[in-house]
């Protein structure tokens, strides 16, 4: 239900009090359509995307080259395991933001502001993961790969490798750069926009 929808119902459908409170939650628990029910099943979303594919990544490294680049195995699992943990969080605190018994407009705020720390702090975590990702698999792959893989010893030579260390540095800020504005726009997609509505929600309810 959109917000202009929602003023003009509010008057004539609802009275003070807890009244206006149950009318509130009957609107933001809505299964379908309301800001926290697209917050719950874009979560859900990105819950399985991330247990696959950190999964196979994690498996992959794990057999792959003989288990000689298993670090990264290790690290996808830290990180993948680190994520499970956050959606988990966020999820309860979705559903602790429909839950029955509690009185909205009171506790619905408090909530919120939780709600927006999480996210915040999701879109600075994103924004970080993928440059020290990055500096990880150069890590492993430019300092230890030698000594662990048949490559060819010229490569990492010391003119070779300096090169080769300057380009995947200058490379690793370009996507890097690329990856903080793509993931703005992801995580305002997901769960800004939803958070800003229930916002104006609130801040409606208080000025009536």
């Amino acid at each position: 239900m959109e917000l202009e929808q929602l003023k003009n119902i509010w008057p004539k459908e609802t009275g003070p009090g807890d009244r206006q409170d149950e009318y509130l939650l009957s609107l933001l628990s809505k299964p379908s359509n309301s800001p926290i029910a697209k917050m719950k099943r874009n979560l859900m979303a990105e819950l399985i995307a991330v247990i696959v594919l950190y999964g196979l990544a994690t498996v992959y490294y794990f057999f792959a080259f003989h288990g000689r680049m298993i670090e990264l195995s290790w690290f996808m699992l830290v990180l993948g395991l680190f994520f499970v943990i956050y959606y988990y969080r966020k999820n309860k605190l979705l559903n602790n933001m429909q839950c029955v018994a509690c009185h909205v407009k009171s506790n619905l705020e408090l909530q919120l502001g939780t709600l927006e720390k999480y996210v915040r702090f999701y879109l600075i975590a994103g924004n970080l993961v993928f440059p020290l990702t990055m500096i990880f698999v150069g890590y492993v792959g430019l300092i230890l790969y030698p000594g662990r893989l048949d490559t060819p010893k010229v490569l990492f030579q010391s003119s070779a490798m300096k090169s080769l260390v300057i380009t995947y540095i200058i490379v690793t800020l370009i996507l890097s750069i690329a990856v903080f504005f793509l993931n703005k726009w992801y995580v305002n997609r997901l769960y800004g926009r939803h958070i800003k509505k229930l916002r104006q929600m609130l801040d409606e309810m208080k000025n009536d």
